[in-house]
């Protein structure tokens, strides 16, 4: 950020060595730093003066005090970046310390150089909430809020996103519909899970047996969750929508709000089809991946029932160019995340799912990929 002022940072960490090594190697990357060595020090810093960022340990004494800092930031300087440091890497403190207003959390001990990083990455993300981005700028910006969110969470979901967003773009060219409204989608696409995130039980998101009725119910509020946490940045108007819709159903029954047919919108309609294909193709922590044929029977007999007869049409034709490439995508990013099995590692076949005749469908059929 040349030609600024200095980003004014306020450290806070109950260890004093953490605070003097952090604090002098931010100062000579040419950030103006507060140190804080207890939670009232901090917040009362925040009272008294405002920061680009707070960067704070989650742990004080022994009690989880970073989250009231963090909390105190959020009330009293809302355009503030919080930042989490944490030598316990707890999912669930994660999770808390994000819903309470951190944009990230690095795990100590913490590489100096890579927090004065993530540091100004976050301000400048921030920075330019409100301004015009360039395409690619909020592509970077919600991939990186998905990939350290609901995949830091659910590492089986790892890449969904960005396959849901390609498959997603190739369906929508066939279409024809214009460039705008493709890079929307393909936003939506990235962002369609963040809601996730947000909910107030996530043990669900690795559960290994069927969902609860009240599991299924609190699943079913992520795309008004996320929706709601993306904004009403303008540029992000029809993005919502689309993460809003992605759960919708031809037939009326889906959810949030039961639209039916036309009433969702092509993208929606695309997305709809295009991520319950990916999550249906990708080993999961309560299933296996289906085949190709499974998924392609399961498709045809939701047509006009779950999915748009359209939209199925152009993905079943896609599917038979490119089904089998993308039916491998998910072992690929599921292999870098470190969560293939042996006898998985050193298969070239189909993933495991086999294949198995396609049950009834139904909607009971539908409910095996989780909301």
């Amino acid at each position: 950020m040349e030609g600024s002022p200095p980003l004014k940072i306020l450290l806070a960490d109950d260890e004093q060595l953490t605070l003097d090594v952090l604090g002098a190697s931010l100062t000579a990357q040419g950030l103006d730093v507060v140190l804080a060595s207890t939670s009232a020090d901090a917040i009362r810093a925040v009272e008294a003066s405002p920061f680009d960022a707070v960067v704070t340990d989650v742990v004080f004494d022994g009690t989880s005090e970073g989250e009231q800092i963090l909390a105190a930031t959020r009330k009293l300087r809302p355009d503030t970046v919080c930042l989490l440091m944490t030598g316990y890497p707890r999912v669930e403190a994660a999770v808390q310390a994000m819903k309470v207003g951190a944009v990230d959390y690095l795990q100590k001990p913490v590489d100096p150089e890579l927090l004065g990083a993530t540091i100004q990455r976050a301000v400048r993300e921030q920075r330019l909430s409100t301004e015009e981005l360039p395409y690619q700028d909020l592509v970077d910006i919600l991939s990186g809020l998905v990939a350290k969110s609901i995949e830091r969470v659910d590492p089986y979901t790892a890449g969904h996103g960005e396959r849901t967003r390609k498959y997603c773009k190739m369906v929508a060219e066939d279409f024809g519909l214009d460039r705008k409204t493709i890079e929307h989608l393909e936003l939506g696409a990235i962002a369609h899970d963040y809601g996730k995130i947000f909910l107030d039980d996530l043990g669900f998101l690795t559960k290994k047996g069927p969902l609860t009725p009240a599991e299924r119910r609190e699943m079913q509020r992520h795309p008004l969750v996320g929706a709601e946490r993306l904004g009403e940045h303008p540029q992000l108007k029809r993005v919502v929508q689309y993460v809003v819709e992605h759960h919708e159903r031809w037939d009326g029954l889906g959810y949030p709000f039961r639209l039916r047919g036309e009433e969702i919108s092509r993208p929606g309609r695309i997305l709809c089809v295009v991520e319950v294909f990916d999550s249906l193709t990708t080993r999961r922590s309560y299933k296996g991946a289906w085949s190709l044929q499974k998924t392609i029977d399961f498709f045809e007999s939701q047509s006009g029932r779950a999915f748009a007869p359209d939209i199925i049409d152009t993905f079943l034709r896609l599917l038979e160019v490119h089904g089998e490439e993308w039916l491998m995508a998910p072992r690929a990013d599921l292999a870098a995340a470190g969560l293939l099995v042996p006898a998985e590692r050193g298969s070239q076949g189909p993933p495991p799912g086999g294949d198995h005749p396609a049950p009834a469908p139904g909607l009971a059929e539908a409910a095996i990929v989780r909301p």
